[in-house]
């Protein structure tokens, strides 16, 4: 069996998105299982990770398109129209024939290699797809996808609450394959890493998204405890080129809280270390499709406050490192930092690690190819 993984992100080995993970990982589980896998990528550069081939699709010889810049060259609107002629231009400049199993990973590829047998991966989830294409998208893409014949394709969301939402929007089945944590890392829990000051460090390991993400919120949440704890540092980190106002935004937000903050660009090996050296993990997110980072923090033994949305509620299940924080009252999500800063450390539950173990999740994927 061969299979190709199609990304709407570049990818390379210093990747931190989770999205970005998400495609890393599974194709080198899939070829730690001996599944011939290749990855095209929408941008980016040709290499080779874990011996997997990256390889960018050219659509024009002067550019390379990416997530933020597909937009303006091909959808200035989100019609069946746009996404054929997107498709048009793909399966122009690339040969899908060779493969078995086409694996995309946005539904903007909606009507590519129709032919062949496909899967989707849903990684955008409603607010994502009205925040970045306009009120009312999510049900235009839902409803497209009800009115075609999708026989020889399988959808695929990595949360039960989402695979229902598409399900009841599409009208069609949609299976749910939770990711997994760590694949190259040992599944077991790693100690702390203590600190050698007095400084409580609260990592925020997320994309400088506000809208989504919701660091404006942990601000407002910290200040209103802020008097009651010991004193504590916020580090951010997903602090690319594109989010530079953010992080503006942030700075101010917090000099006037009197709340110290430090902004990181860190790469994917670099991100374990952030995790163990913190005290505690917090990600505020208005709205998450899964929530890589969370499962990555629960899986390193972290205390990790989440906020109680649908995605973070399914991760958070069996775990007791886990605190859920309301995510519409900044007062209580403060109050649930307190108390995740002052309960004493346990272990994660082992039907926890189970349940989103490497081997347990490529199976899964592979089953699904192999069901055509």
């Amino acid at each position: 069996m061969k299979v190709l993984i199609v990304s709407l992100w570049p990818i390379n080995k210093s990747s931190i998105g989770g999205t970005e993970k998400y495609v890393i990982d599974l194709a080198t589980m899939l070829k730690r299982r001996s599944v011939d896998c290749n990855v095209l990528m929408l941008s980016g550069k040709k290499n080779i990770i874990d011996g997997v081939k990256y390889q960018p699709l050219i659509l024009s010889s002067t550019k390379r398109l990416d997530e933020y810049s597909i937009k303006n060259e091909f959808f200035s609107d989100l019609t069946p129209d746009t996404l054929k002629k997107f498709a048009k231009e793909v399966e122009s400049n690339f040969d899908f024939t060779d493969y078995d199993v086409i694996h995309f990973n946005s539904l903007l590829f909606f009507y590519c290699a129709s032919r062949k047998k496909r899967v989707f991966t849903i990684h955008e989830n409603p607010f994502e797809f009205d925040q970045y294409w306009g009120e009312n998208s999510f049900a235009l893409i839902s409803n497209i996808i009800e009115k075609e014949d999708n026989r020889n394709t399988v959808f695929i969301a990595p949360s039960e609450y989402y695979s229902k939402t598409y399900e009841r929007f599409t009208r069609k089945k949609v299976l749910t394959i939770p990711h997994s944590f760590c694949p190259f890392k040992p599944a077991k829990i790693l100690n702390d890493t203590k600190n050698s000051h007095d400084t409580i460090d609260i990592l925020v390991p997320a994309r400088l998204e506000i809208e989504q993400k919701g660091q404006d919120y942990l601000l407002h949440s910290l200040h209103s405890v802020q008097n009651s704890l010991a004193p504590f540092k916020i580090i951010f980190t997903g602090v690319d080129d594109q989010y530079q106002k953010n992080v503006e935004i942030l700075k101010s937000l917090a000099e006037g809280y009197s709340i110290s903050v430090k902004f990181l660009k860190l790469k994917m090996n670099e991100m374990r270390n952030a995790f163990l050296s913190a005290d505690l993990t917090v990600l505020p997110s208005r709205s998450e499709s899964f929530g890589y980072s969370a499962l990555e923090s629960l899986a390193l033994g972290k205390k990790t406050v989440l906020s109680d949305i649908p995605t973070f509620k399914e991760i958070a299940k069996g775990n007791p490192l886990a605190y859920l924080g309301h995510a519409h009252n900044q007062i209580l999500f403060g109050e649930t930092i307190k108390k995740a800063i002052a309960a004493k450390k346990v272990e994660t539950n082992s039907e926890w690690i189970k349940r989103y173990s490497p081997d347990l999740w490529v199976s899964q994927y592979i089953d699904c190819y192999e069901q055509f």
